[in-house]
């Protein structure tokens, strides 16, 4: 075991250690309270490390089960004594008779009754029911309590398989970092650097031109500008349209109404013979 002093230690600067350590010293605490009523002050002298104490604690554990069934064994016997105390020799006398009338299987029913009154601590029917069927129900409880767990193992257990082929996997040499990943994370960090050097540089260059720099105009000018061009144009087109119609006039105003008046001339002509024919047309239907 520890000494004080390097308990306090272990107390000082590991928490979980000082309260194994606690526990320890209840453990032996209690052994040597069994041993004190085992042995009295004529303690063996004996080796104490955590073997010892292990073993100890079990074999008290064990002594201490075996006086409580021991202690049962003697209540029920008493409780039998007293009983047979009170009954008269004719009872007794059908007793025995009752006794050898039973075969085999009898008296072992019968000793099976016994023990199971002493492990169930009553030699009432009743009681005896109630505590068989609780055990019963406890079992039922305690096997669907496995079943859960050890359908919880199997799929832990898939999970696991699971997870250790896909570690397999990303232990391939296709997931391996290159050999060479440290010189090129190097080179990677020369280059940074050397750019961020490059980049300090070009703007303490550019830093005059920006300054210098005349705002043009906003993008409210610019679109107001493309709006007017457009109706511009398009009131172009119209003119444009109309201008059309006198193509092929004389600049002259005197020779363009002379050269308009002859065109109208035509257009009467033809005008006229157009009607011409169409009653010639309507004469030969």
């Amino acid at each position: 075991m520890d000494s004080p002093g390097d308990w306090t230690a272990a107390a000082l600067f590991s928490p979980s250690k000082a309260r194994a350590q606690q526990a320890q010293q209840r453990d032996w605490a209690a052994v040597d309270i069994w041993l004190a009523k085992q042995y009295g002050k004529r303690l063996p002298a004996f080796e104490r490390n955590e073997d010892t104490l292990e073993a100890l604690l079990a074999l008290a554990n064990v002594n201490e089960d075996a006086d409580e069934q021991r202690l049962l064994v003697d209540k029920v016997g008493r409780q039998a004594l007293q009983a047979h105390g009170r009954t008269s020799p004719e009872v007794d006398d059908v007793y025995q008779r009752l006794l050898d009338t039973l075969d085999h299987d009898g008296r072992q029913h019968l000793d099976i009754l016994a023990s199971l009154a002493v492990e169930l601590g009553t030699a009432e029917t009743a009681e005896m029911a109630q505590s068989i069927c609780n055990l019963t129900a406890q079992r039922f409880e305690l096997s669907e309590q496995v079943a859960r767990c050890e359908a919880q193992q199997a799929a832990l257990q898939r999970e696991l398989q699971k997870t250790k082929a896909v570690l397999q996997i990303l232990r391939n040499e296709a997931f391996q970092p290159p050999s060479d990943l440290s010189e090129q994370t190097a080179e990677m960090a020369r280059s940074t650097k050397q750019l961020r050097t490059k980049l300090v540089e070009y703007d303490e260059r550019t830093s005059p031109l920006r300054s210098s720099s005349i705002i043009g105009p906003s993008l409210e000018d610019v679109l107001k500008q493309a709006a007017s061009s457009e109706a511009q144009q398009a009131r172009l087109s119209a003119l444009e349209n109309e201008l059309c119609a006198y193509e092929g006039l004389p600049p002259d105003p005197k020779a363009a109404k002379g050269k308009l008046e002859v065109a109208r001339s035509q257009l009467r002509k033809l005008t006229a013979e157009r009607d011409e024919r169409f009653e010639e047309l309507a004469d030969a239907t």
